[in-house]
C-alpha cells in the first residue's frame, strides 16, 4: 500500500486543483444563491379545561386549573399544521401566487400553498413551546406569514374547541321553547277553562296550577343554564398563549456561508484524497 504522505507529496497538485474548483464553486452558487430571512412565532399551549363553563361559575373549581396546558396538547395542533387548510387560507390572504410568481391561473393559490408549507416548519420546542418558522425571500412577509399562520391554528382549534358549548346551547333553547310553550299552554287552558264553566273542577284546577309551577322553576333553570353557556361560547377561552410573535429578522438564515464552504471543503478534500490514493493503488498495480 503506497505511503499516504507519499501520495499527497506526489500529487498536491490534482487535490489542490480540485479542492480549488469545489471551494469556488460552492462560493459562487452561496454568493447567488436568494436570500431566505426567518422568522419564528412562539406560543404556549394553553389548558382545554379552561373552556369548561364550570371554571367561570365555580371559584373553588377555577383554582385547581392552571392556565398553562401540557406539551401532550400540541399534538393536536401539530397534526393539523400537516394539513393544507391554513396554508392555503395565507395563500388567499398574502396572494401568494403572485409573491412566489407562479402564473398558473386555476391552481396557483393551491401550487402557491404547497410552497409556503415547504418553507414552513411547526413544531414543538424542546421546552414544550409550539413554534412557527417560516422561511421568505422578504423578511416582512416571512414574520407576517408566520404570526398570520399561528393565528389560523388559534382560530381554528378555538372553533373546534367551542363547538360543543354551541351544540349544547343550541339544544338547551330549543328545549326552553318547547317547556316555554307548554307553560303557555297551561296558562291559557286555566284563563278558558275558568271562564266557560261556573262548575270548574277545583281539583284539576289545582293540578294544572302544580305543573305550572313546576315548569316555572324548570324554565328559571334553563334561563341560568342557557345564561353560562352564552357565556362560555362567548369568552372561547384561547388555545395557544402567545409568547412572542414573529419580527422581521436582521440577518438572512440562508443560505448558511460558512457551514456550506467548510462541508464542501472537506468533502473535496477526502475526495480528492480518495482519488489520488486510486490513481496510485493502479500506477503501482502496472
Amino acid at each position: 500500500m503506497p505511503d499516504l504522505l507519499l501520495i499527497v507529496e506526489k500529487r498536491w497538485k490534482m487535490i489542490l486543483a480540485i479542492l480549488s474548483l469545489a471551494t469556488i464553486i460552492a462560493l459562487t452558487c452561496v454568493l447567488f444563491s436568494p436570500k431566505k430571512y426567518l422568522a419564528v412565532a412562539t406560543a404556549l399551549p394553553a389548558n382545554s379545561l379552561i373552556a369548561d363553563k364550570a371554571r367561570v361559575f365555580n371559584s373553588n373549581i377555577e383554582a385547581l386549573y392552571s392556565d398553562f396546558g401540557s406539551p401532550d396538547e400540541l399534538d393536536k395542533i401539530e397534526g393539523t399544521a400537516t394539513l393544507d387548510t391554513i396554508f392555503i387560507a395565507a395563500s388567499k390572504e398574502f396572494q401568494l401566487p403572485t409573491h412566489y410568481s407562479i402564473n398558473s391561473l386555476r391552481e396557483g393559490i393551491y401550487k402557491a400553498a404547497i410552497k409556503l408549507k415547504r418553507n414552513t416548519r411547526i413544531n414543538r420546542s424542546s421546552y414544550g413551546e409550539l413554534k412557527v418558522k417560516v422561511w421568505d425571500n422578504d423578511r416582512n412577509d416571512a414574520a407576517h406569514l408566520a404570526n398570520f399562520l399561528m393565528k389560523q391554528l388559534q382560530e381554528l382549534h378555538q372553533h373546534l374547541q367551542n363547538q360543543n358549548n354551541v351544540l349544547l346551547l343550541e339544544k338547551l333553547q330549543e328545549e326552553y321553547a318547547l317547556k316555554q310553550k307548554e307553560y303557555l299552554q297551561l296558562s291559557d287552558s286555566l284563563g278558558n277553562d275558568a271562564a266557560a264553566s261556573a262548575n270548574f273542577i277545583s281539583g284539576k284546577k289545582g293540578m294544572v296550577r302544580i305543573k305550572m309551577t313546576a315548569l316555572s322553576e324548570q324554565l328559571q333553570q334553563y334561563e341560568k343554564t342557557i345564561g353560562e353557556y352564552q357565556l362560555a361560547v362567548r369568552s372561547n377561552s384561547p388555545v395557544l398563549l402567545i409568547v412572542e410573535n414573529a419580527r422581521p429578522p436582521l440577518l438572512s438564515d440562508k443560505p448558511k456561508v460558512l457551514q456550506t464552504l467548510l462541508f464542501t471543503f472537506f468533502g473535496a478534500l477526502l475526495f480528492s484524497y480518495l482519488l489520488a490514493l486510486l490513481v496510485e493503488g493502479r500506477k503501482s498495480s502496472n
